[in-house]
């Protein structure tokens, strides 16, 4: 379907943006797990494999956002339960960019306001993370027994208010 060596790959990060990216890699994953693929298992991870690197090539030091339920701080104080957590994403990890110290609160969208515009930062990503997956070494949910926390695609209302304060919020299919 497309070559998968370093030139190619740079050559389709310029042709390709992220949201084509990820639709791309949606109807991979959909494909693959319906086994409606024509092509080979070997070559569609191929094919996965390079979505992958373009990844990497575009999305190198962006921020990833997600909506977040700490079902701790739900038992253990008055605040909101539900937030926002944000991740710098630095080759195939995301590190913390804004997420809480404490399980007793959890950042609200005003505050990873505050902190993207410290930083510069007008264009953030998100997406769903693969149900019992992770993704960059970050999974849905955390194993903490006594207090676990949720996190998923930013919720519409979170989206509009980034939008509403000049941050753009790229909604992916699929998380690249």
């Amino acid at each position: 379907m497309f070559k998968t060596d370093k030139e190619s790959l740079e050559k389709l990060s310029f042709e390709f943006d992220v949201a084509d990216m990820a639709r791309f890699r949606k109807l991979l994953d959909i494909i693959q797990g319906n086994d409606l693929s024509s092509l080979p298992r070997k070559e569609i991870l191929r094919l996965s494999s390079g979505l992958e690197q373009i990844g990497r090539l575009k999305l190198e030091g962006k921020i990833y956002a997600f909506h977040i339920f700490d079902n701790y701080a739900f038992t253990q104080s008055q605040n909101s339960a539900e937030g926002v957590e944000l991740y710098l994403r630095q080759g195939d990890l995301l590190k913390d960019f804004l997420a809480p110290g404490s399980g007793d609160y959890v950042s609200q969208v005003d505050v990873a306001i505050e902190r993207l515009r410290k930083a510069k930062i007008k264009v953030i990503y998100t997406g769903p993370i693969p149900y019992k997956g992770k993704f960059l070494g970050l999974s849905q949910d955390s194993e903490d027994p006594d207090g676990p926390i949720i996190r998923k695609k930013l919720e519409y209302s979170q989206i509009d208010e980034f939008g509403d304060e000049g941050i753009s919020v790229v909604s992916l299919d699929c998380l690249i």
